[in-house]
């Protein structure tokens, strides 16, 4: 835990900083008042007041802003933490997204110390929920902890070792799961565990493969679902052309698509999307309800080209990223997992379906996913700790859980 010592802005770039006491910071933009806000990954900057301490000791004079730093904290080393990492200061909530930075080409006090902390001490963060911070505050670190983003634990594969499995996760690693609606008559075997869980959140919605399942009454119980506390998105929706060849069974499934993507919309809510074998009909349906009036969403399992998945980037959409990626065989979606990025990454199993290698054919569960992390991470060159804290943040973003 820490506690806030400075709270410091600048009306003009390239003028010092000031201790004012007191701000307001403005959701995905910055301190009230202060220059460098604006949407843009660098809205506040953070430093360790007991290194302004040590820079001190060796005879600098330096007032609290004077490295422009906007929060100066003491009791917790920012720059030990890795990207991704969430930080609370009351109602406030910031997202670390760069740690360091480039030396304005010998500032002036590198000029008079030979050094300067804030290019390997500062770090950088986004506002993720607004508020305000003074002087004396109370800061604390969430515990980065991986966030399966797709699941079906109400499953029948998990009907001898459902609840043992799921006591387990949270001491494994687990932080939250969404478990996923996909049957028609499976809505209330998935609510159970949410209910009974609260680290498991729900998400409502017919698979395609059951569209011809779809009539009034189930609609307006996705409805009722979606009304409900730990409702998160709708899904698993979308088509499916692979076991479904005829013109007539994709008409079919791209009328219940659209009536499940206006629900999602009537209830302001982000959309998870199964797509096989459907690449150009489900992409070109989700840039016509991505025109207006939607609330983000992610493109689950996703499974198709780097070219594709830019389309849905650009959209500002997530991919869900699972056991696949470690496959060998994989090279189209390691491909995918490279170009993406990070920020718009979620983790997800599937399960029970499509474990990660080495447990490549057997059931999967959440507690795979250090797999797929660690694969996700070689093909970043990045740490593990940053893939599980920046996936966990996006997850908590898109289903609106911040």
């Amino acid at each position: 835990m820490g506690k806030v010592l400075a709270v410091c802005i600048s009306e003009k770039k390239g003028t010092q900083k000031r201790n004012v006491g007191s701000a307001v910071f403005v959701e995905d933009w910055g301190l009230e008042g202060d220059a460098h806000a604006g949407k843009w990954h660098r809205q506040v900057s953070l430093l360790s007041g007991e290194k302004i301490d040590a820079f001190r000791a060796k005879g600098a004079e330096v007032e609290d802003g004077a490295f422009g730093e906007n929060l100066l904290v003491e009791g917790i080393d920012f720059a030990k933490l890795p990207v991704g990492t969430r930080f609370r200061c009351g109602e406030v909530v910031l997202e670390l997204t760069q740690i360091g930075k480039e030396c304005h080409n010998g500032c002036a006090i590198f000029q008079k110390m030979g050094e300067c902390i804030m290019p390997r001490e500062g770090v950088f963060t986004r506002v993720l929920k607004g508020g305000k911070v003074s002087v004396g505050d109370e800061m604390t670190v969430d515990k980065a902890m991986i966030f399966d983003t797709h699941a079906h634990y109400d499953d029948e594969a998990f009907d001898e070792d459902r609840f043992a499995m799921l006591d387990s996760m949270q001491e494994n690693g687990i932080g939250h799961i969404v478990d996923v609606c996909a049957s028609v008559g499976h809505f209330d075997r998935v609510y159970d565990l949410v209910e009974k869980y609260p680290f498991v959140y729900g998400a409502v919605g017919v698979h395609p493969d059951d569209a011809d399942k779809v009539d009034a009454a189930v609609l307006d119980e996705i409805r009722r679902y979606c009304d409900m506390k730990k409702t998160v998105a709708v899904g698993e929706i979308g088509l499916d052309y692979y076991w479904h060849k005829e013109k007539e069974e994709h008409l079919l499934q791209q009328k219940v698509f659209r009536q499940q993507m206006d629900i999602a919309r009537e209830k302001k809510l982000p959309f998870m999307i199964h797509s096989r074998d459907a690449a150009e009909d489900t992409l070109n349906i989700v840039k016509e309800y991505m025109k207006d009036g939607m609330y983000g969403g992610v493109i689950h399992c996703f499974s198709y080209s780097k070219e594709i998945a830019r389309e849905y980037l650009n959209m500002g959409l997530y991919l869900g990223i699972g056991g696949v990626v470690t496959f060998k065989n994989s090279r189209k979606l390691k491909e995918v997992a490279e170009y993406a990025p990070l920020n718009q990454i979620l983790l997800e199993t599937d399960c029970p379906y499509m474990a990660p290698v080495p447990n490549r054919g057997k059931r999967n569960s959440s507690l795979y996913l250090p797999e797929v992390v660690k694969t996700i991470a070689e093909i970043k060159g990045i740490s593990c700790e940053e893939v599980v804290a920046v996936t966990e943040s996006n997850a908590l973003k898109v289903l609106n859980l911040i």
